[in-house]
């Protein structure tokens, strides 16, 4: 496995990812951190988008099965928004009927933070989740 910074595949990492999770919402302005298998499949794809300087939203979409979730991909996804960007918080936009990536969402560190009801066409909801950086900076799993 290895992985790609500042995916140069950009386009292909974020088309990969909308067609995992259903992310409509993801607009043209965007980076992705990716990583990829011995045959250069994805395993997993980490957008960011929508960033303002104080935010930048994310969206996390994984092949099924596969076994993607490392130290150093953590640290590779996290060290764009925190490291180099700077933003103080993520933004994490899950949908409502997505338990498992909630769960996994709050195991690795975000926060709950509100709920959009009925805001997608077919009636689910938009969960949102929060992470700042001093929390990652006291994750257990930050790189030192």
């Amino acid at each position: 496995m290895r992985t790609i910074w500042r995916n140069q595949h950009v386009d292909a990492a974020v088309a990969w990812a909308k067609e995992k999770i259903g992310a409509e919402g993801i607009g043209q302005d965007c980076a992705a951190v990716s990583l990829v298998d011995e045959h250069e499949q994805f395993l997993a794809v980490c957008v960011f988008s929508s960033y303002i300087g104080t935010n930048i939203d994310m969206h996390l979409a994984a092949r099924p099965g596969s076994n993607w979730l490392s130290r150093s991909y953590y640290n590779a996804v996290m060290a764009l928004p925190f490291d180099v960007l700077q933003v103080p918080r993520i933004t994490g936009l899950i949908r409502g009927s997505n338990l498992n990536t909630q769960h996994f969402a709050s195991r690795m560190g975000f926060q709950y933070e509100g709920r959009m009801r009925k805001i997608f066409e077919d009636g689910d909801d938009l969960v949102l989740f929060g992470f700042l950086r001093d929390e990652y900076q006291r994750h257990p799993w930050r790189k030192r």
